[in-house]
């Protein structure tokens, strides 16, 4: 029986965008190409998603915002061309009703972990969201496809504590701010740092007011491998994870931390999101969370493609035996010519001490860092 969810459709490749930039259809063209060659697409629970109604929508972003955008696309479609809203957003004719859709993928995603039989979802969707704010686009995406998700889960769902993991290379700040004062959300972010968006990733931002201490920023230097971001996992995420207890875990799931990546200067391999799917995976089996992922970033598509098939192959796994296999499938390729199965970190006394600085800062708000 299948563990996972994919929440895939074509129709996310209507979002049109200038041909040379990276966030382009051809990236969910490349997931798919990956998941028919894995044959992945006889293995998985196949959902076809709908699209979120605005009210849904509404429960993060203004409606002053929703309409702004809907009226950008009907320009765009009257026009037959395309609307830009900053310095590397677009819109086009069916960007409204992509956007719509991409939202109610994860309303599907989350639906179906709710219902069962399968406990983990993966949405593959284009516009990503995690840069959105509550009334602005930013950074190639327009509704926060994850912070929506997150508030239907509460609202609609019965879920009641959600733990965010964001390990795109960007900071997720319009995450961040939708749920800065909230303490049943806690949100996790690793970024490189310092790097786009420029005001926003530093660890001192922890949230506010009751939500004191639920917003927890990982910033890493450039450089930083596998081997960083899995000790970042296990000293900070884990035991955080452990404590607060979640019913759900979210994941937005960006793969341009990956050293192929064009955007990014980390060095996370292949292998290495494959190892932080399984902690991922641990932490729900810890708690009993539910678990839905999220394609965020990720612009190279080989590196995207396998990264991203690697998360689905492991979250659908259903014994150790075959875990052990997917794991070694990922790490036998650098076996021959590399002593090193995964990447060290460039600057790995940075690292160290950047998540000592973000362990001693949290510790007063968390036992488990004590």
């Amino acid at each position: 029986m299948s563990r996972l969810a994919l929440v895939r459709d074509p129709r996310f490749l209507q979002h049109i965008t200038p041909e040379t930039h990276p966030e382009s259809p051809q990236r969910l063209v490349a997931i798919d190409n990956a998941i028919a060659r894995l044959a992945l697409d006889h293995d998985l629970k196949q959902l076809t998603p709908r699209s979120a109604s605005e009210e849904e929508i509404s429960l993060i972003h203004t409606a002053d915002y929703i309409e702004h955008l809907y009226d950008d696309t009907e320009r765009a479609r009257k026009t037959d061309g395309l609307v830009q809203l900053d310095a590397d957003t677009f819109v086009s004719a069916e960007t409204y009703s992509t956007a719509k859709l991409a939202a109610g993928a994860g309303l599907t995603g989350v639906d179906a972990v709710a219902a069962g039989p399968v406990d983990r979802a993966f949405v593959a969707v284009r516009p990503p969201g995690h840069h959105a704010l509550v009334d602005k686009a930013m950074g190639f995406c327009l509704f926060n496809n994850i912070a929506v998700a997150v508030r239907y889960a509460q609202k609609s769902a019965g879920f009641k504590k959600v733990f965010v993991i964001d390990w795109d290379v960007h900071h997720g700040n319009g995450t961040q701010w939708a749920f800065y004062d909230d303490p049943t959300v806690f949100f996790i972010s690793f970024q490189q740092y310092p790097f786009w968006p420029y005001d926003s990733g530093w660890y001192l931002e922890d949230g506010k007011g009751e939500g004191k201490g639920s917003n927890m920023n990982i910033p890493l230097p450039a450089g930083t491998g596998d081997r960083g971001y899995l000790h970042a996992f296990d000293q900070l995420v884990k035991p955080v994870c452990l404590e607060f207890a979640p019913d759900l875990i979210m994941v937005s799931a960006g793969y341009d931390a990956h050293r192929d990546d064009p955007l990014g200067q980390q060095r996370i391999t292949t292998a290495g999101f494959a190892m932080l799917t399984q902690r991922v995976a641990d932490l729900a089996s810890a708690t009993g969370a539910k678990v839905v992922v999220f394609l965020e970033g990720g612009y190279n598509v080989k590196s995207l493609s396998d990264s991203a098939t690697a998360t689905m192959r492991v979250l659908n796994a259903a014994s150790d035996p075959e875990l052990g296999a997917i794991h070694a499938s990922y790490l036998m390729p650098f076996a021959a010519g590399d002593a090193q199965h995964i990447t060290d970190d460039r600057n790995v006394e940075m690292v160290n001490d950047r998540v000592r600085e973000v362990r001693k800062h949290f510790s007063k708000y968390w036992q488990e860092l004590r």
